[in-house]
């Protein structure tokens, strides 16, 4: 997510975004991302501009013909469940003008503004790249320096979702900040589609009561400062009536 010259996007943070077709159905296609957003807690401007180069480019992959494929998002996003940030994948919608210029909080003497991105990025506040606003004729939605980022996707949380208890890690050493997000957002009708993408099952986490009694991560049982994530969908891409995965 480097671009040079611009000091909000001089880190090395990656992302990979993968579209997969099935063999038998090749007008299915889902699209799988994985990213590591900046670890750093006091540059919350940073992250919201990795999120929305990200965003734009998941806009830009998982799109054909103004219709968006399925989108799996895993990632190690170092965003907790209360951040502003996380909410905005969640909620689709942002208001930066008035928050803090690095940390994005609510009172601050130094404001982004109007503008966040460079303009010359060509990145929309509509987390959309100006040249596909246009290949799409919806160029009334490249709107720029309006002071409010959105996005269309909607994301869900596995770790969030109303057909599980809410995972929720409570303990000071405990923190939840990798997540699987997805989406079944069709743009033509701006609203969730027939389930195309379903959530059946995932790996639990700890409770509260289990983090109290864990040491913090790392330690000599747990090597990793990480939780294991894991999820079972199952992807509606039918043919003629025959299931093909």
């Amino acid at each position: 997510m480097r671009k040079n010259g611009i000091n909000i996007l001089n880190r090395d943070n990656i992302a990979l975004i993968s579209i997969l077709t099935p063999f038998k159905n090749p007008d299915k296609q889902i699209c799988i991302v994985n990213t590591h957003l900046l670890y750093n807690r006091k540059r919350e401007d940073v992250r919201l501009a990795q999120l929305q180069i990200l965003l734009a480019e998941i806009n830009r992959v998982a799109c054909k013909n103004t219709n968006y494929f399925p989108v799996i998002l895993r990632d190690d996003l170092n965003l907790t469940p209360s951040s502003k940030l996380y909410s905005f994948l969640s909620q689709g919608k942002l208001k930066y003008e008035h928050l803090d210029i690095i940390k994005l909080t609510i009172y601050s003497s130094k404001k982004i503004g109007k503008t966040f991105l460079p303009k010359e990025l060509y990145i929309s506040d509509s987390c959309q790249h100006l040249q596909e606003l246009e290949q799409k004729n919806c160029i009334e939605e490249a709107i720029f320096s309006s002071g409010t980022l959105t996005h269309i996707f909607a994301f869900k949380s596995v770790y969030n979702s109303d057909k599980f208890p809410k995972a929720r890690l409570n303990s000071t050493n405990h923190n939840l900040i990798d997540h699987i997000l997805y989406s079944n957002i069709d743009e033509k009708f701006n609203k969730q589609e027939t389930q195309e993408l379903i959530l059946l099952e995932r790996l639990r986490l700890p409770t509260n009561k289990d983090c109290l009694e864990i040491d913090s991560l790392p330690n000599s049982q747990n090597g990793s400062g990480h939780y294991h994530l894991e999820a079972k969908f199952r992807w509606n891409c039918e043919k003629k009536n025959k299931r093909l995965c």
